[in-house]
């Protein structure tokens, strides 16, 4: 396992280590599960508040006492009972009814990385596209298959996180290029395999390339050429 340093100021020091006590761990279990969780390398899928202010909770009584008001399904009503009363006596272990239909977060480093993969299969699509579609085949007999966006798996938890909230951004109307990999033909974007690995891997090779692009290469277009196709997809199969 490696091992990082960091210089912190001392009040955060003290805070860190306050917070680390506080959770009965040491300050580097602590600082690591913080860096997994904001990687997203430990995002639950789903996971209820342990505790609500009693602020909070008359908020949400509130919002269950004026949806019973305009509710004529007794179903319906009945469970804004049920959750007025949780809330009211703080039954916490009931919590999980109230936030059923609430996703943890995504982290913002995921959500960018969900970017830059779409942005890279964009940028791969329209380089196939105009270099065409025979000139990627004689690269390799599965290159054609390397080159295309196969989604995310979505039995796989960290996978099935960027599934959803790359369907979201392309049914917005972004990265609209991609959007036939998210229809009912394609099982709105489920590989059924595992493919983030490759994904970073051909990232890793694609991302200095297209900043070589967008920073003045004199290339005139930002197209990939054949060549660099062909390390793209030898990178979806084999690390470098």
């Amino acid at each position: 396992m490696a091992t990082i340093s960091v210089r912190l100021e001392d009040d955060l020091k003290d805070r860190a280590e306050e917070a680390a006590a506080g959770e009965g761990m040491s300050v580097s279990e602590w600082t690591r599960r913080l860096m997994r969780a904001e990687l997203g390398l430990d995002v639950p899928e789903w996971s209820a508040p342990t505790s609500l202010s009693k602020r909070d909770r008359q908020q949400l009584v509130l919002l269950h006492r004026l949806a019973q008001l305009v509710s004529s399904d007794e179903d319906e009503s009945k469970h804004h009972e049920t959750m007025i009363e949780v809330l009211e006596r703080g039954f916490t272990g009931e919590y999980s009814e109230e936030f059923i239909s609430i996703h943890d977060e995504l982290p913002l480093d995921e959500c960018r990385l969900v970017w830059a993969l779409l942005d890279m299969f964009r940028v791969i699509g329209a380089s196939v596209h105009d270099i065409g579609i025979e000139a990627v085949r004689a690269l390799d007999g599965s290159a054609e298959h390397a080159l295309r966006f196969h989604g995310f798996d979505f039995n796989d938890g960290r996978e099935s996180r960027l599934a959803s909230y790359a369907a979201h951004v392309v049914h917005e109307g972004r990265w609209t290029e991609l959007a036939v990999y998210f229809d009912d033909e394609h099982e709105s974007g489920n590989s059924h395999a595992p493919v983030l690995d490759s994904y970073l891997r051909m990232q890793r090779v694609f991302q200095p390339i297209w900043e070589s692009m967008i920073h003045g290469s004199g290339r005139g277009r930002f197209h990939l050429t054949r060549d660099e196709l062909g390390e793209i997809v030898r990178a979806w199969y084999y690390p470098r």
